[in-house]
């Protein structure tokens, strides 16, 4: 079997081969289709804005691109539920000697940077049941028939320009390519099983010399946040470990039911213990999340007290931004929402489908968390104002 990477462009990763809805709206992305080569793509060139965007740009120096490194080792690890129970992930660290982060590291880099990732796969409990860890790279996501790479004139369509390979050996690759859109991705391996299992994580190109907008001409912010939202099932997760240890027989990944539902990999109430789980401010500031549904279900976050902004969607400012306080989600989408906090209190910031709010089936739980306003003094003297439901 084969580990990929990918960066994806939603329109293709949201096909009917890719996932299904059921009466509860659950999303099976695992039914796609295995290909066969590393990809990374959906870094679409575009142009800075005219107008209000220039005016407010003509006078900012820009900074000379950069050359981002990044090394990622696939390696397993247990994560710890709120319940006591102890779910097998496989995933990306930075650290040779590490254990897998679930999400893997951020890439955080700046329009125009130059990006070099290298994938280690060379653990022998994985590689030897996940062999040839690198794959093959590409810039077209999902331009494959069959397993067979699409002929490279192709790439240059999406305009993510050349993309370079270097070190293959099946345990280990490099890959290069210029950071050129702005906005929030997601990064993964390319086999559903694979990326099921937890080898994903976030991507965020930020515009070049802009600080504190998503885009050229969006709202300001104060502080930013990222949310990785994924789902999964531990009894699958634990035959894949008996699968990789004791030879069992391999999960059937079309009977998937998850009964976890994370933030950050974390369910509440382990979303209150880190400050980057929960949303964390002062009345009157503006925060940026980017919401990343890493997952295999629809999930709709929704919240209480404030309505957002939605100002970006799979790695592209919207034309015409629109107000909501409930934002579905499909397998592989993102998407940049901006929340004015003009009202003191504590207020709920959670999946909207009533089952992804449990632990194993009990609630409250899974992914939720809380937006937290304070006074300018530091107090927050509203628990919970009518739920911020009005």
């Amino acid at each position: 079997m084969l580990f990929k990477f990918a960066i994806i462009r939603t329109e293709n990763f949201m096909t009917s081969k890719n996932f299904r809805f059921t009466r509860k709206t659950r999303v099976i992305a695992m039914l796609v289709v295995p290909v066969t080569v590393l990809f990374i793509g959906a870094l679409l060139a575009t142009q800075f804005m005219h107008g209000a965007a220039r005016a407010a740009t003509s006078n900012v120096k820009q900074p000379s691109a950069q050359v981002r490194n990044y090394t990622f080792y696939i390696r397993d690890n247990w994560m710890k539920m709120p319940d006591g129970q102890r779910i097998y992930v496989i995933g990306y660290t930075d650290k040779p000697q590490g254990a897998a982060q679930v999400p893997g590291p951020a890439i955080v880099v700046d329009q125009g940077d130059t990006v070099n990732v290298t994938v280690i796969n060379d653990k022998a409990s994985l590689s030897n049941n996940f062999p040839n860890a690198a794959g093959n790279l590409t810039t077209a996501p999902l331009q494959t028939v069959d397993g067979l790479q699409l002929p490279s004139e192709l790439d240059k369509e999406i305009g993510a320009g050349p993309i370079a390979k270097s070190g293959q050996n099946w345990q280990k690759v490099s890959y290069h390519f210029v950071a050129q859109q702005p906005g929030s991705y997601l990064y993964h391996d390319a086999t559903p099983m694979h990326a099921q299992m937890g080898l994903y994580g976030a991507l965020t190109i930020k515009p070049k010399g802009i600080l504190s907008r998503a885009y050229p001409g969006a709202p300001p912010y104060n502080k930013e946040y990222t949310f990785v939202l994924s789902d999964m099932d531990s009894d699958a997760h634990k035959s894949t470990y008996d699968n990789l240890t004791k030879g069992s027989a391999a999960v059937d990944w079309t009977k998937y039911h998850p009964n976890y539902f994370f933030i950050n990999s974390k369910v509440w109430p382990d979303t209150m213990m880190d400050s980057n789980d929960s949303l964390n401010v002062t009345v009157g500031q503006t925060v940026l999340v980017r919401l990343i549904n890493a997952g295999s279900e629809v999930h709709m976050m929704h919240t209480h007290g404030h309505h957002f902004q939605v100002i970006g969607a799979n790695g592209q400012k919207l034309a015409h931004p629109y107000y909501k306080d409930t934002l579905m989600l499909a397998p592989g989408e993102t998407a940049d929402i901006s929340l004015f906090l003009n009202k003191p209190g504590r207020y709920m910031f959670h999946d909207h489908i009533e089952a992804n709010t449990t632990n194993n089936g009990v609630y409250p739980g899974g992914m939720m968390t809380m937006i937290n306003i304070n006074l300018p003094n530091g107090q927050n003297p509203v628990a919970m104002p009518d739920m911020g439901n009005k």
